[in-house]
């Protein structure tokens, strides 16, 4: 064989590797890009799953919110007069207080035992807004958030867990800054008092202008926790149709 044809011979099969190594590595990069196209649709699937379980927690939450003004309202409108018994009978028909089992189930309190420190709880009572973002977290801390390509809807995810809870969250301080004010008038109570005296003996016999301020303050902070709440919830079922119209292709 002469050089001419070991040339040939030889550039044929340098050729041969080349293509071998360029179909190799494209097979790869399309086996990559596939494998995080999956990854990323499989994040979504289990961020949906998370947002619809923020959906149900908001709209536990939100009932919470309008049951907490009612009753509110209810002791501003009878405030020289209502009683124990009311209380109790006004938080029954609109309950909010409540606590989680072991089991996650939600109990709200209107059991007897629950009403023993009522005035501990009931008229300070702020609602602590806990959604689960576990997976939300998840995927921002691994980069995998940064790997949708569709920047409308990572602008989208981004915007209601950051922007949006935001706005909840500073609405739920604010409730909380009132509640303890209303806390703080009835420790003032008790401490100024010559002789002790109970929680109750106070909201019956010691009311006077400027818990009833506070309590007119509550109104308005329960309502602003109620709008903000709104708009995200609808943010949340917005950006959840949004992500099924996008990956359920």
């Amino acid at each position: 064989m002469n050089r001419k044809q070991l040339a040939i011979r030889y550039s044929i099969e340098f050729a041969v590797i080349v293509l071998g190594v360029l179909i190799s590595f494209n097979i790869q990069r399309n086996a990559d890009l596939k494998r995080e196209k999956k990854e990323i649709n499989d994040s979504i699937v289990t961020l949906t799953e998370e947002i619809q379980t923020n959906i149900n927690y908001c709209e536990e939450h939100l009932n919470q919110l309008h049951n907490m003004k009612t009753v509110n309202d209810s002791i501003l409108k009878n405030y020289y007069s209502f009683s124990k018994k009311d209380l109790i009978e006004w938080h029954n028909a609109s309950p909010f207080g409540h606590s989680y089992l072991q089991n996650g189930e939600l109990r709200y309190w209107t059991k007897n035992s629950d009403y023993k420190n009522i005035y501990l709880w009931m008229i300070t009572w702020w609602n602590t807004f806990a959604q689960n973002e576990i997976y939300f977290n998840s995927l921002v801390a691994s980069g995998l958030l940064l790997n949708i390509e569709e920047s409308h809807i990572r602008e989208d995810i981004e915007s209601v867990f950051s922007t949006m809870k935001k706005r909840v969250q500073v609405n739920e301080s604010l409730l909380k800054q009132n509640s303890d004010k209303i806390f703080i008038w009835a420790e003032n109570k008790r401490d100024n008092s010559t002789k002790s005296i109970s929680r109750e003996f106070i909201f019956k016999n010691l009311k006077d202008l400027k818990l009833k301020n506070l309590l007119e303050d509550r109104s308005f902070r329960i309502e602003l926790r109620i709008m903000s709440l709104k708009n995200y919830l609808n943010s949340l079922k917005s950006l959840k149709i949004k992500l099924n119209e996008e990956y359920n292709k």
